[in-house]
């Protein structure tokens, strides 16, 4: 990066906070929603120079810039930012996740205990977790018990803080080498899943069924569908589904548009048998999530 672009970079204690003494004194930890919201679901491109980052990202979508790179993900992700890596973020609108800023200083003693780690935090990446991974859960059970600790630090705070950001960066490494062992067993198989995936963000709206992702893939629907249950644990019409209804979540949320209007947008000539399939797949009709949802924001 030129020295002219460097300066063009904002430089930023959390995103939004200029002024660097505002860092965090050792670990902050907070809902994607708490920042993006208020900036529009959008954070521009910029930099921390003392924080190491973590954003975890909870069964949604995301665009991410990494230095010069751009990644499409979709579904469980946590990425990993050191110090200095420019980054950005583009976010739909209900998208459920976790940022952890760590000052960079506290990962000392982790990297010199244990060398893997410290490839993970000088350098950025991006890994992957099933929903029934184990370790997705211990990973997301960490953070919550970050959350805890900030929110009632006791006697030996530091230390408890230390060890819990410890863990979670070796859960991370782990799932990161278990990940790179399935690329390496099966890439081929990876790299099919993700153009899937692909698929799906390019026509659930189309209302495609899985023979048309099938053939547009060029493989039968049985072995499409076992490509799923090995990924993802569910079959490929289930993954369609779910990314037809965190759609239709979002527009029953974030806008104003009537059942009939959400109903047309994902490709649902008949209103109700849009009902139908929402109630099936969330337990309750489209307009008492609605409402349920108001509720829960504050808004009606």
């Amino acid at each position: 990066m030129s020295r002219v672009q460097s300066q063009l970079i904002p430089q930023f204690a959390l995103y939004g906070e200029s002024n660097l003494s505002q860092q965090p004194s050792l670990v902050h930890i907070e809902d994607i929603v708490d920042r993006s919201r208020d900036h529009d679901w959008l954070i521009k491109p910029h930099r921390h120079t003392r924080l190491f980052q973590i954003l975890l990202l909870i069964n949604g979508g995301l665009q991410v810039k990494l230095e010069d790179q751009q990644y499409q993900l979709q579904g469980n992700w946590a990425v990993s930012i050191p110090p200095g890596c420019v980054h950005g973020f583009e976010f739909p609108a209900d998208t459920q996740g976790i940022v952890l800023s760590v000052k960079a200083s506290l990962l000392n003693s982790q990297t010199q205990q244990f060398q893997g780690l410290a490839s993970l935090v000088e350098h950025a990446h991006t890994v992957s977790f099933l929903e029934q991974d184990v370790l997705f859960a211990q990973f997301k059970n960490y953070l919550d018990l970050i959350r805890q600790e900030l929110k009632q630090p006791y006697t030996g705070h530091e230390a408890i803080l230390s060890w819990l950001i410890g863990t979670l960066l070796m859960t991370l490494w782990r799932q990161l080498q278990y990940s790179n062992a399935q690329m390496h067993h099966n890439p081929k198989s990876s790299q099919i899943f993700q153009q899937f995936r692909q698929a799906v963000e390019q026509h659930y709206r189309e209302q495609w069924d899985v023979q048309a992702y099938a053939k547009a893939l060029h493989m039968s629907v049985s072995s499409l569908n076992r490509l799923c249950q090995e990924k993802a644990g569910n079959s490929a019409k289930a993954l369609i589904q779910e990314r037809v209804l965190l759609e239709a979540k979002r527009r029953l949320i974030y806008t104003q548009e009537s059942l009939e209007r959400v109903a047309e947008s994902l490709g649902f000539k008949d209103p109700a048998y849009f009902s139908r399939f929402f109630k099936n797949l969330a337990g309750v009709p489209p307009s008492d999530y609605r409402k349920a949802k108001y509720l829960e924001m504050g808004t009606s």
